[in-house]
């Protein structure tokens, strides 16, 4: 059973769910929210955030098998080709997540105690294109994976998070704050599809990397790393408070070591490992970003 369970939660590829649990704890910190039900109603949409994240990751496993983008020669999941799990099973754990995940929305709008328009809208927003990423309308395949991204797992989840702990509000600040997380994570993406640029295209899936090529691409993978030190900055420059944000500048370094490795190591290297290596990006830089907004909003 134990064992089961752990091969639908590596099929839901758990290693990415910071990309999602990072733009909700944004949300979360901005709201400041000291209200008796704050921290039980974040609980329940952290939750949802998280298991529709799981939903959406599961389905992308279905439909890249389905459509040839992962075989036994090159796959960034087994969980299919290998037969560990069949095709119903994934899909049904898909609809399963989806499932929960509005069930986990249900209870925290319980515990608001009220119901707004915005995160009503924000939510099945993120439902729908977290299905249509791989399936129906396939974002992926229309070089539109990176632009996704950014929206979801950077504005779109922050300001559901926050909305749903300040009355439905809509908040030009959490939209800015969240731009660097976004970004962040659409550099996880465009290293995944870097990666896979020559597969991708056999298989009919058109990607920023395979339509620009390396050199372009690895230039705006560059500027994806980079920009949100600048957004930072800008933050901080614009509300004229939250100094300490510009602490966030300590782990430039590695960015700049991102950047500029697969100059420095040679790019059939540095393309072979720059998934985890971005991630690893992701999950520092994300981490301080979070702790120093976490120091100024107290």
């Amino acid at each position: 059973m134990l064992t089961k369970i752990s091969t639908y939660i590596t099929a839901a590829r758990f290693q990415t769910f910071t990309i999602s649990l990072f733009p909700a704890l944004l949300g979360y910190i901005l709201a400041n929210n000291s209200a008796p039900n704050a921290n039980a109603t974040f609980l329940f949409i952290l939750t949802a955030v998280v298991v529709l994240h799981a939903g959406a990751n599961l389905c992308n496993t279905y439909f890249d098998f389905k459509d040839g983008v992962d075989t036994k020669e090159h796959n960034s999941d087994p969980t299919l080709v290998e037969k560990i799990l069949s095709e119903e099973q994934i899909l049904n754990a898909a609809w399963l997540c989806f499932a929960f995940s509005m069930m986990f929305f249900g209870s925290g709008v319980v515990f608001m105690g009220r119901a707004h328009l915005v995160p009503y809208i924000l939510f099945f927003k993120g439902m729908i294109v977290g299905f249509n990423y791989s399936g129906g309308f396939r974002f992926k395949h229309h070089c539109l994976g990176e632009l996704v991204v950014y929206s979801i797992f950077g504005p779109t989840i922050a300001l559901f998070s926050y909305s749903c702990l300040s009355k439905g509000l809509f908040s030009w600040l959490v939209f800015i704050a969240a731009s660097p997380l976004g970004l962040l994570a659409a550099a996880v993406l465009l290293a995944n599809n870097i990666r896979d640029a020559g597969n991708d295209l056999k298989s009919g899936v058109h990607t920023v990397a395979n339509r620009l090529g390396l050199k372009k691409s690895l230039e705006i993978y560059s500027g994806l790393l980079l920009l949100p030190y600048l957004q930072i900055t800008g933050l901080v420059l614009l509300y004229e408070r939250h100094y300490a944000l510009l602490l966030t500048w300590v782990v430039a370094p590695f960015s700049l070591y991102c950047a500029v490795r697969p100059h420095l190591q040679g790019v059939t290297t540095a393309i072979a490992d720059m998934f985890p290596l971005t991630l690893s990006h992701y999950h520092l830089v994300g981490a301080v970003y979070l702790g120093l907004l976490t120091y100024c909003m107290h």
